[in-house]
């Protein structure tokens, strides 16, 4: 069922987006709403990259506020500070339009903030954070924020009960909020790339791109089949919009770098008391970085790591050291829970791809840049999935620039996901069992991450698809392989000390 990509041999595009995440999904719904001829690429599946190993959290903003030099030089660095307002600005406003627009994507939580004496924020100074951040969305979506008695807190709910017994004299108010996770980040990709594919938008996956030339007044782009490695192709494309995330100096011919820095976030899966089932918890770490409890259906996720790293991210892993930092930052805020490597369901990393300036400041903008010596490629750094229609508009109206306007931009609710899998697997670009498992149906983020379901889903999918019984076989054991990778579970260390004699 898979189109041959000679298909696509010499055909011309007015743009071709380069990688099939939240930003290349959304830029790619854009542009073709406003009316140009559009090819999205990408040299895997759909949202299998950094937008399906995010903390998914539709967060609001506080943390963007908090500044890691002394709080009295805050006056003193109004840029930087008005810098971090209007990005709170364009988070919460980007909030709202996903609540509106995508509510069934959406959980709604409960979530606490302990106030502890010696903490680097005094309680007025958060409480007013949060009236801003508040403020700055406009209060379309109310964060419903309360700082409450220590024993009030504690009265409406486990968690905060829990912090009380164990925190002590050290607490001296406890915060209540609401915030959103995302139900299923994976799907809101497949979902978007969906809703630009109906808009006119030409969709490839498992192709990798393997050069961008200049060929006159147009970008030439040779394409590799992942599945089929004897098929390529050329297409041209009048802009390319490089939106390859963590991987965009690394794309071939894309343009030199560093134009992103790679920040490493590593999450942990915990089974919590069940009486804290929907509860989360936003707090800093002892090194001063924010730190969370999420809920996640009758699990928790505790993190996570905010790491520099360079190495390419294909190569980046979970590493024991991470696991136990935020274990024991988790056991600082509730230490009779006494959480050990025991407790831990899985875990996973992503590297986020911040905008860099001149290749060493970190800043927080989204940002649209072009080098001038590559004219009309484009590439979009520094975008989460919270902010992913936002940095398509801002990728659109870079297009209009050099191409001219064309259409209305994109609006209205994305049509919600399927539920036949015979017809997922006739319309959604599925190629391998994991792209089923793990980003068409939401199994593959169940406590057992699909496991369970995994071969009788391979039944189903070798029907509908043709497979042989071998081809079903390998898939399969793709499908394990692929999971072990992306979710390790971490032995505890007595094991470990085990194994190794």
């Amino acid at each position: 069922m898979r189109a041959p990509l000679a298909g696509l041999d010499g055909q011309g595009f007015d743009v071709a987006v380069v990688g099939a995440g939240a930003v290349g999904c959304a830029t790619a719904r854009e542009l073709a709403a406003r009316g140009f001829r559009v090819l999205l690429v990408d040299r895997g599946d759909i949202g299998a990259g950094t937008s399906s190993r995010s903390s998914r959290m539709l967060y609001s903003g506080l943390g963007y506020l908090a500044v890691r030099y002394p709080l009295w030089q805050m006056a003193l660095r109004p840029r930087d500070m008005l810098r971090r307002l209007a990005y709170t600005r364009d988070v919460m406003r980007c909030r709202a339009e996903l609540v509106r627009d995508m509510p069934g994507h959406l959980t709604r939580h409960r979530f606490h903030y302990p106030f502890r004496k010696g903490d680097r924020y005094p309680p007025w100074l958060v409480d007013l954070g949060f009236k801003l951040v508040e403020g700055l969305g406009g209060w379309k979506v109310p964060l419903s924020y309360r700082r409450k008695r220590v024993a009030q807190a504690a009265g409406d709910s486990a968690m905060a009960a829990e912090l009380a017994r164990t925190q002590g004299g050290a607490l001296t108010g406890i915060g209540t909020f609401q915030e959103y996770m995302y139900a299923w980040p994976e799907r809101i990709c497949v979902d978007t790339s969906l809703d630009a594919e109906r808009r006119g938008a030409t969709l490839r996956t498992y192709t990798a791109v393997t050069g961008i030339e200049r060929a006159g007044d147009a970008w030439q782009l040779t394409l590799e089949d992942r599945v089929l490695d004897a098929e390529r192709a050329q297409v041209r494309a009048a802009v390319v919009v490089n939106a390859a995330g963590p991987w965009i100096d690394r794309v071939p011919g894309g343009g030199q770098g560093p134009r992103v820095l790679g920040v490493k976030g590593v999450n942990v899966m915990v089974r919590l008391p069940a009486d804290f089932r929907g509860q989360g918890l936003e707090a800093f770490s002892t090194k001063g970085e924010p730190y969370y409890v999420f809920p996640w259906r009758d699990l928790h996720f505790i993190g996570p790591t905010e790491t520099v790293v360079r190495d390419d991210p294909d190569t980046i892993r979970v590493t024991e050291s991470e696991v136990d930092y935020i274990l024991a930052q988790f056991n600082h805020l509730f230490p009779t829970l006494n959480l050990t490597r025991a407790d831990v369901v899985h875990c996973w990393c992503g590297v986020r791809p911040t905008s860099t300036l001149d290749g060493q400041e970190t800043v927080l903008p989204v940002r649209v840049v072009e080098q001038p010596d590559r004219p009309n490629l484009l590439a979009v750094t520094g975008s989460t999935i919270m902010l992913h229609r936002h940095a398509a508009r801002m990728a659109a109206r870079a297009v209009e620039r050099r191409l001219g306007r064309r259409g209305a931009p994109a609006g209205g609710a994305i049509p919600a996901p399927d539920s036949d899998i015979a017809r997922i697997l006739r319309t959604e670009h599925v190629t391998h069992l994991d792209d089923l498992i793990r980003r068409r149906l939401p199994l593959g983020l169940d406590p057992d991450l699909g496991r369970d379901s995994a071969e009788e889903i391979s039944r189903a999918a070798a029907t509908a698809l043709g497979w042989s019984e071998e081809r079903r076989r390998a898939e399969l054991e793709r499908f394990h392989q692929e999971t072990d990778r992306i979710y390790p579970a971490m032995a505890p260390v007595s094991a470990r000390l085990r194994r190794t004699g």
